[in-house]
Formats: C-alpha cells, structure tokens, sequence
C-alpha cells in the first residue's frame, strides 16, 4: 500500500495550490481527482488581478498566458434602471490586467504543473471511504471498477461544495441556510461589444457577469432567485424574461448565440463548514463557497490551497496532526480573507435590490476616487495595501 505525507482529494485551483505547494517544499503528496483533464467546469472564468503573485509563486504564469485567453482591463457595473459606472483595473506587480480564461484550460496547466513537480496525480479515482486512526488515514479508491487503497498522514478535501470528503468526515453541514439563488453559465458568441471589461448587470430578480475568454467566446454568468424560474427554463426564455430587463444586457445579447450547454449550480454560496479537524483540512468551496458577485473565487481557492498548504508543512515538521496545531489554518483564512467575504456580502446584498444598487452606481460614477477604491479592494492582494 502506498503512503503518503498528504493526500489531497479534488484538483481544481484549491487542491492543485495546496498540493503544488507542498511538493514545492518536498512533501510526498498524492492528487487525487474524479474527472479526467483537461476538462470543463462551471465558473466565472475570471482571473482577477490579485491572482498573479499567487500564479507567480506557482510557476504557471507563463504557462496560462500560453493558453486562449483574453485581458481584461476595465471593470463595468449597471443598474437595471440603467445606471452605470466604469473603472479601470488597478495595476498588479507588471501586470495592469485580469485575463478571461477557460477552466478548461487554467485547471489543466495546474494540474500539469503538479505532474511536473513529481508528485501522484490519480486522474478519473474516486474516493469511496475514509478512514482514521492514531497515524493517520487510509483512502479506499475506485478507478473504473479497480479497488485499492493508500495512507497518508494528512488528509485535504478540496472536492468542491458538495464535498464526499466532508461528508465522510462528518463536516458536510454549514452554518446558515443556503441562497435561494441558483446559478448558470453559458458560453456565447456574436456578443461583439464584450472586449477588455469584465462587466456586472443587474436585473430583476438576479445579476449577470460577462467577459471575453478568447477571440470568439464570451463567458456569461448569471444567478436567479428560484422564485423568478420556471420549471423548465432554457437560455432563450431567461434571456426574454429576465436578462433583457436591463438595457445594457438587452443591447449585449441581442445577436448571442449559445456554444455550449446552459449548465446551473445551486447553492450559489453558503458560509464556511468546520473546515479543520485532527489531520484533515478542507480548502476552496468544500470549506466556504462565496457567491461569485466581486469575481474573487479562483483567488480564495488558490490563496486558501498555500494557507493550508503552510499549515500542513508546520505540523509535518513537527510531528503534530492535532486540532489545535491545524485551527492555525482556520485564524489565518478569518484574518486574510475576512475584510474581503464581508465587502462580497455587501455586495451581494446590492444586486437583490435594484433601487439600493442604482443609488449606489449613481453615487461611485459621480466619485471616482471611491470607486477606484472599491475596485482596488476587490483587486488587490491585501498586502498591496501594507
């Protein structure tokens, strides 16, 4: 049977960061994912500025710059009353851009990255039972009907927000009822006038989130409240019935036409599960999943995957899997991301409340200083600041 220093179950960004980051340092890691790469994955597509120092500590800046993608430059918010306000993008080290790209493509160069460092990266396994004991666990997997098993003295559930893991160890329960939103995504081309601003238009009911991912492809992402849906609804009907509400989205979708399935999500967020335990921790959306409103998701998935990944490293050296040492990971997630989860509910709180949200756009057009500001925290890593 194989052992391991870590085993980390899910290779999206967060697992992928935390295992990266890991056998960065030497660690005997093994990266364990149901799906076979390169594949696609319901998401924003956004990478916000704040990312680069992270992908540069990584090492596949390069790497995701090789793959289609496009810069994002510019951020534009509307009202469905039509207000609107524009900002540039704050400049980040060298880079004064965020890019529009696939998950198809960011998810595969880190996993890539991980294959290249050495370490076990299991493709198309599923984890089927998780077992603890005094020094550590035993993972039992499935690959295609091949059964076998593997230990390892560190256990990170980075599955997503329907977690196995958390459910195996008995953490899958969060704190406060669910959104009543459920989200979609779709891909589209002919929306011509999307090009270097990644944009947020609010309508009744929802808000919409469009950005270019390539030359031909736009990326749109929207969330509604389960109370304005129908039970069959279809592209065509919530582009009639809902997304042409605001005149901007109107004008943008006019000519659209579908490249993909429409594909939805549901919860849309939910605050953090009890996301450390003895031996174990769980990173990304399988600890939190933070409605995608201010675009930070791939950020605090990756940045959460080198908190735990420090974490981890400190216990291994010391020999000390307990709760205690491991709530270290938890203080530092509250401490770092804190300031930025409650500007997202701020947020959020905007776009289910259209007049609220055009005082507010009418407000930041007419004060460009505050505006930039809120650009900035949203954009910025929190030490830009220090």
């Amino acid at each position: 049977m194989k052992e391991f220093d870590v085993a980390v179950v899910g290779a999206g960004p967060a697992g992928s960061s935390t295992a990266i980051s890991l056998a960065q340092q030497g660690y005997h890691v093994a990266l364990i994912d149901r799906a076979v790469f390169p594949r696609d994955k319901l998401c924003g597509d956004f990478l916000n500025p704040m990312n680069w120092p992270v992908l540069d500590e990584l090492e596949v800046s390069q790497d995701i710059m090789s793959c289609p993608h496009h810069k994002i430059s510019a951020f534009r918010i509307t009202a469905a009353d039509g207000a609107e306000a524009i900002s540039a993008l704050p400049v980040s080290g060298e880079r004064q851009f965020g890019l529009g790209v696939r998950r198809l493509h960011l998810d595969h160069v880190l996993l890539e990255r991980a294959k290249r460092l050495g370490m076990s990266v299991n493709e198309g396994v599923k984890v089927t039972g998780v077992e603890g004991d005094s020094r550590g666990w035993r993972l039992n997997m499935d690959r295609g009907g091949e059964h076998f098993s593997a230990r390892t003295k560190f256990l990170v559930g980075a599955d997503g927000r329907n977690s196995s893991v958390a459910r195996q160890l008995g953490v899958a329960s969060h704190r406060t009822k669910p959104s009543s939103s459920i989200g979609f995504e779709i891909q589209l081309k002919n929306v011509r006038a999307v090009r270097h601003s990644v944009e947020i238009h609010q309508f009744a009911g929802g808000y919409a989130g469009l950005l270019r991912v390539d030359e031909h492809r736009v990326n749109l992402c929207f969330t509604v409240r389960q109370s304005q849906l129908g039970r069959t609804p279809s592209f065509e009907n919530l582009r009639r019935n809902l997304l042409c509400d605001n005149p901007f989205l109107q004008a943008l979708l006019i000519d659209a036409e579908p490249v993909s399935a429409l594909r939805s999500v549901w919860p849309v967020y939910f605050s953090r599960r009890r996301c450390f335990g003895v031996g174990f921790l769980l990173v990304g959306d399988a600890a939190r999943v933070t409605e995608p409103v201010t675009g930070e998701g791939i950020y605090l998935a990756l940045r959460s995957g080198q908190l735990a990944a420090m974490t981890i490293a400190a216990a291994l050296r010391e020999g000390n899997r307990s709760l205690a040492r491991l709530s270290q990971y938890d203080r530092t997630c509250r401490s770092e991301f804190g300031a930025r989860i409650r500007l997202n509910s701020l947020i959020r709180v905007l776009m289910y409340r259209p007049k609220l949200l055009s005082l507010a756009i009418r407000l930041l057009g007419s004060r460009k200083r505050l505006l930039e500001t809120l650009v900035n925290a949203v954009c910025l890593p929190r030490n830009a600041f220090d």
